[in-house]
């Protein structure tokens, strides 16, 4: 409500539309007056929805139509804001450019011209698509990652006429007709660009993602062949549940400083990852999860991403993130509506669904919900977990989340009686059954005891000696000894589950990389040559996480362990990383030194928060088929993102290098945490430690 407490009043175009219903029932609930257009307002069939909806607020049905000038004059006269949603889809035109490309342009700027006599819509959001976003034929090869800068290739389009090249120009004329179009009539304009949309909605039919999206379920493989020329085009399979969307489009309207576009993708996916998580969700449908034909070149991981870190960056969060969340609902939406689209595969659902019930939840690398409950054998028996070094910074962590899950935990230290250094050690005591034991990595045999009856071992402590003379004796040998110390120990103990390495992902990001968009991930590893031969900056740390890693690797294999390695990015630790990331804060120079370099050296600034860090470590050493090596980043940000973002949350700290900062893009992973999360409880644990001012 604005002053006086007046209903704000929205109008959305093409009420009888997929995205638009469930618009218009979001604005409603949200306590918006509600005023939507369609064709013909008589058409129950197609607005039936539409009177259930008014039973939510009130909502007024309007006659317009795109192709009329002045048509929309009587829908937005009085309005706040105007969602354009309406767009002409005429894919199997004859002629695209005047059936599809014209309309699509002609149509939106109709709208606009009723907007600018109105005279009272404080913001215009124009629904376009990331089709207008990704067509582009220099992105080969793999590790592309796309935001709201990139355009389709319009010319191309034109020129190689690929299928539904008419849409994509569609999109890309019509934004940036409208943004002139803005511009020149003093128009707020903001762009939405939804990738593949699905999720339940009211209206009674459906456009083709939400039928696309149901069929490895219904068998349609009319579908299945959509599907997949939109991952050949693309370079995945980028999708958005219908919620988030309407709750992005909300959140632009509303928010005072949004501008310009956005993409809205929460998911960046493929067709065999989809028929891997739909055939273990709902077995009763029979997906076939063998799809690769000597015609299909169906990709293992995305090629191309899509990014949506613009709109995170300005304070939006996803609410669906994970395929278990996006097609949580869309099953019984896809069996509710086959009544009505028998045609379209919705039928099949409910032919080859059989009577059993399937709540497997199907865990997806990075896009799963980490959810770590110790759960306790028969008989109610503890597990017992060992944390090597235990009086560091994350390990501490990780054995009081232990604690609270139920475990009984060993963790060794150098000297059990250095009261200084592992004082908060008997504090957690209270939590569980605690015990300190004395160990060190430079001795074999030393964590014997320490593994003795353990489920799993959570190899944290490492040499960290950045100031070695000889790196090579001081630091990378020392490191890969004492990793391989810990792992015989644990062949002699007969009892670990599993092994949990944590490494790091300066063993990850260390490599002589030109230009931007750069994506790594678990396959990538730093360049121990180039590192050994350059010599720059802390180049021995990097190594020596990369040997230990991979000894272990062939220690484990060799001796028949189940190993996990988690490379965490720099969760902040007491003595470098926490020091670090509030620097800006404390003017503490030599900290901010470490945020530049690491910024130099990798490209950006990775973060995460040590909760998330210690949740992916329980995760990973719980869950049976975790294998392998995993990336620990909850977000990749820069200094220039972290100044601003401090300037505007803790004023009362000068920040000495603000000026010094230029302005950079970061990307943002909206999986795990924000800026403000991140860094929500550093600040007061920065003061605790000396390192702030209270």
């Amino acid at each position: 409500m604005s002053g006086g407490g007046r209903m704000k009043t929205a109008c959305v175009t093409g009420g009888s539309g997929y995205i638009a219903s469930a618009l218009v029932k979001m604005l409603l609930e949200t306590g918006y007056a509600v005023k939507t257009t369609v064709r013909n307002p008589d058409d129950m069939e197609k607005n039936s929805h539409l009177k259930d909806l008014q039973a939510f607020g009130p909502l007024t049905i309007l006659r317009a139509d795109l192709d009329e000038e002045g048509s929309f004059d009587d829908a937005v006269a009085g309005c706040d804001y105007v969602f354009l949603v309406a767009a002409p889809v005429n894919l199997a035109a004859e002629d695209q450019e005047k059936e599809l490309i014209e309309p699509a342009v002609r149509g939106t700027l109709n709208v606009l011209r009723s907007c600018a006599k109105a005279g009272t819509v404080r913001r215009v959001i124009l629904t376009s698509s990331a089709a207008g976003v990704y067509i582009r034929p220099e992105l080969q090869g793999d590790g592309h990652v796309l935001d709201d800068e990139s355009w389709s290739d319009v010319e191309y389009l034109r020129a190689e006429k690929p299928p539904t090249w008419g849409y994509c120009v569609s999109k890309v004329l019509l934004e940036k007709a409208a943004c002139r179009f803005a511009e020149e009539h003093g128009i707020s304009l903001v762009t939405i660009c939804p990738v593949i949309t699905i999720g339940a909605a009211p209206a009674r039919k459906v456009g083709t993602s939400v039928v696309d999206s149901l069929s490895l379920l219904s068998g349609s493989e009319a579908g299945l062949g959509v599907l997949k020329g939109i991952e050949k085009t693309s370079g995945a399979l980028q999708l958005v549940h219908v919620i988030d969307l309407c709750r992005a489009e909300l959140f632009v309207a509303e928010e005072a400083a949004a501008a310009g576009r956005y993409v809205c993708c929460s998911l960046n996916t493929t067709v065999l990852e989809l028929a891997r998580f739909l055939a273990q969700k709902y077995p009763q449908y029979n997906v076939k999860t063998n799809l690769i034909s000597d015609d299909d070149q169906l990709l293992e991981k995305p090629r191309v991403c899509l990014s949506s870190a613009k709109l995170v960056r300005e304070g939006f969060e996803f609410k669906h993130n994970t395929l278990d969340e996006i097609y949580d609902d869309i099953v019984e939406y896809g069996k509710g509506r086959h009544s009505h689209q028998s045609s379209s595969g919705f039928s099949r659902l409910a032919e080859r669904r059989h009577d059993t019930d399937q709540s497997a939840f199907f865990p997806l690398s990075s896009e799963t919900e980490w959810c770590c409950s110790a759960t306790m054998p028969a008989g109610g028996e503890k597990k017992t977990a060992c944390v090597t070094g235990g009086n560091g910074y994350i390990a501490s962590a990780l054995i009081k989340m232990l604690l609270e899950k139920g475990y009984a935990v060993k963790t060794t230290v150098r000297n059990p009686d250095d009261v200084k250094k592992n004082s908060h050690l008997k504090e957690l005591q209270a939590l569980g059954p605690l015990e300190v034991i004395g160990a060190d990595l430079d001795e074999e045999g030393s964590f014997d005891d320490a593994v003795a009856g353990c489920d799993y071992a959570f190899l944290v402590a490492a040499p960290v000696n950045l100031h070695a003379k000889d790196p090579e004796k001081e630091l990378i040998e020392p490191a890969v000894s004492g990793t391989l110390n810990v792992l015989r120990s644990c062949v002699k103990a007969g009892t670990v589950k599993r092994v949990v390495l944590t490494s790091s992902a300066a063993a990850v990001s260390s490599r002589p990389l030109q230009g931007d968009g750069h994506v790594l991930d678990e396959s990538s590893w730093s360049d121990v040559e180039y590192l050994r031969a350059n010599k720059s900056g802390p180049w021995a740390y990097p190594v020596s996480k990369v040997l230990l890693e991979k000894e272990a690797c062939k220690f484990a294999d060799e001796h028949g362990i189940s190993l996990v390695t988690v490379g965490a990015a720099p969760a902040k630790n007491i003595h470098t990383s926490v020091p670090a990331s509030l620097s800006l804060l404390s003017g503490d120079e030599a900290s901010f030194g470490m945020l530049r370099g690491i910024e130099m050296a990798t490209g950006c600034v990775p973060m995460v928060h040590v909760a998330d860090l210690c949740r992916a470590e329980l995760f990973v050493a719980e869950e049976a088929a975790a294998a392998g090596r995993y990336i620990c980043c909850a977000i990749s940000t820069t200094i220039a993102e972290i100044a601003r973002f401090l300037g505007g949350k803790y004023p009362q700290y000068p920040l000495r290098r603000r000026a010094a900062c230029e302005a950079g893009q970061g990307r943002v992973e909206y999986k795990y945490k924000t800026l403000d999360e991140v860094y929500d409880d550093v600040v007061e644990y920065g003061k605790e430690l000396g390192i702030l001012s209270n």
